[in-house]
């Protein structure tokens, strides 16, 4: 009851003009497909640029990334949980949403699996407070354009944050296996 209760607060109570424009952009800018597009442009750069620290962490960032987001797709179809704008009425929803299931959050998911990377590896507290503020805005935007309830986005977060400490905690063995299929192939 406490996750529909939350829902209902953040989704109805917390409603404004300002927050109705700005949050479908937000969400947004947390989904899989933009988050892997980012990734490969700053490869591509660290590779133009001959930055090999970068084109490790965003080699990080992305396994993360693929790993955490197939575990989403994954539970999204075991769990089966309806969206609240299905099973609840009155949602507030502001952006469309074809997938039916809700948990967990893959935005969330996708987000945590690669802020937690940059969090490990730039071990810089303001760093790790601006791209922890970012991943909880993505996370309470879910919500609040009424896509996900918030025991769907804490489990999105939780998945990122312990799939990028794999990634990150074998990243040597992870690198090593990368040198050796590129030169491999190449």
């Amino acid at each position: 009851m406490i996750n529909v209760d939350l829902f209902n607060y953040i989704n109805h109570n917390l409603q404004n003009p300002f927050f109705d424009f700005i949050m479908p952009i937000i969400t947004h800018l947390g989904g899989f497909k933009i988050l892997i597009v980012a990734c490969v442009l700053v490869f591509v750069l660290s590779i133009i640029y001959k930055n090999d620290n970068v084109k490790r962490i965003v080699l990080l960032c992305a396994l993360s990334l693929l790993i955490a987001g197939g575990i989403a797709v994954l539970l999204k179809n075991a769990v089966l949980e309806p969206r609240p704008f299905v099973s609840l009425s009155n949602v507030h929803l502001l952006i469309a949403e074809d997938d039916p299931n809700s948990f967990p959050s893959g935005h969330t998911t996708s987000t945590f699996a690669v802020i937690s990377v940059l969090m490990f590896k730039l071990r810089n507290k303001l760093w790790a407070v601006v791209l922890l503020f970012w991943g909880i805005l993505i996370g309470f935007s879910r919500i609040y354009v009424g896509v996900h309830y918030p025991l769907d986005v804490l489990a999105g977060a939780i998945i990122g944050i312990v799939t990028a400490y794999l990634v990150y905690r074998y990243e040597d063995k992870i690198y090593d296996l990368w040198n050796r299929i590129i030169n491999f192939v190449l």
